[in-house]
């Protein structure tokens, strides 16, 4: 009996400090998330103050009491990007997809390190992952914004590169379908919309803006500079004129009203213009591309010199003849000057691009 007694003691202590024993293993579990926590915490807001070194330790702080903490290896690669360490952000990131493919955030976060590391092509590819992968909240608001990235990517690339358009088209699309996007996001997919080589896209955008924001000088600006883009300078001037009384001080707007005046005063296709003004112009347009022609290194032909100097001289002639005359000036001067078109020769430039479609 007295044996039994013993052993239920025994038992009895025994349960008593492994309970013990949990409970301040549970207490010790929870101080350390709650001081990973409070690392990741300021780390975060280290992050957010762009102090990005200080936040990197915070993170490597939490992660080294909660190795497995998805968001604190996420944190950490945000902060070695941002401060210029991309092959260690690029090895954090691969892990994390590794672990889970689909991650909405981690494939952001390679996509932005591909594009820091210059590969474009894989930064594309990761964007569309981040896009249509998994999001623990406010997926659509994400989505958008990993979209609008990628389009910044390929708006950056379309200088030159007739492709770059061509996809930075095809993600404007299904963005400006987007639902609960604001004004500003749809003014930056309509300038967008310019950059793609697609000004039609870009005008209809601005007036639908307009319709609900009849005092916005942006869309007003961004309208006329989809005009312009078409070549009708007419409109153009009139919503650049709208855009200047919105915003009198904004040069870019103010020097686009000039260029489009110049342009207008030059160009012989204009409406209503008689058959004498159309000629005035058609000289001016001689005038004016044999100046550009002769500022040139290279020794301009002397046979079109010598036609283009009696078509100054000449007080009647014909008008045809003449642009015909400016046009092959401006080919001439593109073979022969290595310079840039200067500010003062864009009206002239355009003028004639438009003569010759």
């Amino acid at each position: 009996m007295e044996t039994r007694k013993t052993f239920a003691i025994l038992f009895l202590a025994m349960a008593g400090l492994f309970a013990l024993d949990t409970f301040l293993a549970r207490l010790e579990q929870s101080d350390s998330r709650a001081e990973a926590r409070r690392l990741f915490d300021e780390g975060e807001r280290l992050a957010q103050e762009g102090r990005n070194l200080e936040a990197i330790g915070r993170f490597r702080g939490a992660l080294s009491i909660e190795r497995d903490q998805r968001d604190y290896q996420l944190a950490l690669a945000g902060a070695l990007l941002a401060a210029g360490k991309f092959t260690a952000a690029e090895t954090i990131a691969g892990d994390l997809l590794l672990h889970d493919s689909t991650s909405g955030a981690a494939n952001l976060t390679m996509a932005r390190v591909q594009a820091k590391l210059g590969k474009l092509a894989d930064a594309a590819s990761y964007y569309h992952r981040a896009i249509y992968g998994q999001w623990k909240q406010r997926a659509a608001e994400q989505r958008v914004r990993a979209r609008l990235e990628l389009v910044d990517l390929l708006a950056s690339q379309t200088a030159n590169d007739q492709t770059a358009k061509e996809e930075l088209l095809a993600e404007l699309l299904p963005l400006q379908a987007a639902p609960d996007i604001g004004v500003d996001i749809h003014k930056r997919i309509a300038r967008l919309y310019l950059a793609a080589g697609s000004p039609s896209r870009a005008a209809d955008m601005f007036r639908e803006i307009l319709r609900t924001q009849p005092q916005d000088p942006d869309a007003y600006a961004g309208l006329g500079e989809a005009e312009f883009a078409t070549g009708d300078y007419r409109d153009a001037r009139t919503n650049f004129q709208a855009a200047a009384k919105l915003q009198p001080g904004n040069a870019q707007i103010q020097k686009l009203l000039e260029q489009s005046d110049q342009i207008l005063v030059l160009d012989p296709t204009q409406r209503g213009l008689g058959s004498n003004e159309r000629y005035r112009r058609s000289v001016k347009l001689v005038e004016l591309a044999l100046l550009s022609m002769n500022q040139c290194p290279g020794s301009p032909p002397p046979e079109v010199v010598r036609r283009a100097e009696q078509a100054l001289k000449r007080r009647a002639g014909d008008t045809e003849t003449n642009l015909d005359l400016s046009e092959e000036l401006w080919r001439l001067r593109a073979k022969a000057c290595n310079q840039p078109i200067r500010e003062a020769e864009k009206p002239l430039a355009l003028v004639l691009a438009k003569l010759a479609r």
